[in-house]
C-alpha cells in the first residue's frame, strides 16, 4: 500500500489528559463507515465520528487493515477555536506497534512517541494554519474543509514521523455537494454531501481512496 502503510506509558500522562476531553453538549457533525480501497482492491474499513461544541472539533476514527499481522489504527485529533490542537494515535500491528502524541500551545508543537518500552519527544513549529494528520487515517482529512478558500497555503504535519507537508486547497461544487480539492506535497479531494457529510477521500498520486460506506 505504498507509504501510507509504512507508519512509524510514562510520561505521556499530561497530554492523555487534554485528549479526553470530551465536550459537554457536543453536536454531532458525522459518522458514518469508510471503505478504503487500493486500486480496485478492497483493504480495510475505517469507522469515524466528527462532533462540534462551543470548544472546537474533535474527529475519532478507527481504521483496520487486513494486512498480516492485522494493523489496527485509533486516532483522534481535537482542534480547539483558540487554535490549541492534541492529537493522539494508537497503532497495533504486532512488534510494530505503538503511540504517538502531539499537542499544539501557542503555536509550538509537542510530540512524544512511545514504541517498544521506549519514548521519544521533540518540539515542532506550529501555527493556526496547521493540520495535524496520520498516515493511512482517512477521515483526519476533514480538517483541510475548514482552510479552504480563503487561498492561504495549509501546513500538514503527520506526528509520527514529523513529516511535513505545504498544502494549497480549492473548494468547487461538486452536484449538490462540495469538493475540497488540495495539492502540494501531497495530491487529493475530500467530497461532502449537501449535509456536509464526507462521502470520499481520495489520494490519486497514491492509488488510494475511502468511500462512505451506505447505510
Amino acid at each position: 500500500m505504498k507509504s501510507l502503510l509504512k507508519l512509524g506509558g510514562s510520561g505521556s500522562g499530561v497530554l492523555c489528559l487534554a485528549l479526553a476531553a470530551v465536550p459537554s453538549a457536543a453536536q454531532s457533525l458525522d459518522r458514518g463507515t469508510l471503505v478504503i480501497r487500493a486500486g480496485t482492491r478492497e483493504v480495510g474499513s475505517e469507522t469515524f465520528r466528527i462532533v462540534s461544541d462551543s470548544a472546537g472539533v474533535r474527529v475519532t476514527a478507527r481504521a483496520v487493515y487486513g494486512t498480516r499481522p492485522t494493523i489496527e489504527l485509533t486516532a483522534s485529533v481535537d482542534r480547539g477555536r483558540d487554535g490549541e490542537l492534541a492529537f493522539q494515535l494508537d497503532r497495533r500491528a504486532g512488534s510494530q506497534s505503538g503511540q504517538t502524541y502531539a499537542v499544539q500551545k501557542r503555536n509550538r508543537i509537542t510530540v512524544r512517541r512511545v514504541e517498544r518500552g521506549a519514548e521519544q519527544a521533540s518540539e515542532l513549529p506550529g501555527g493556526p494554519g496547521t493540520v495535524l494528520l496520520a498516515d493511512s487515517v482517512f477521515s483526519l482529512f476533514y480538517q483541510l474543509v475548514a482552510f479552504a478558500g480563503d487561498g492561504r497555503p495549509v501546513t500538514v504535519l503527520f506526528p509520527q514521523g514529523t513529516r511535513r507537508l505545504s498544502l494549497t486547497l480549492e473548494r468547487v461544487t461538486a452536484g449538490a455537494g462540495t469538493l475540497v480539492r488540495f495539492r502540494g506535497g501531497l495530491e487529493g479531494e475530500v467530497e461532502l454531501g449537501n449535509r456536509g457529510e464526507v462521502l470520499r477521500i481520495q489520494l490519486p498520486s497514491l492509488g488510494l481512496e475511502a468511500v462512505r460506506k451506505r447505510e
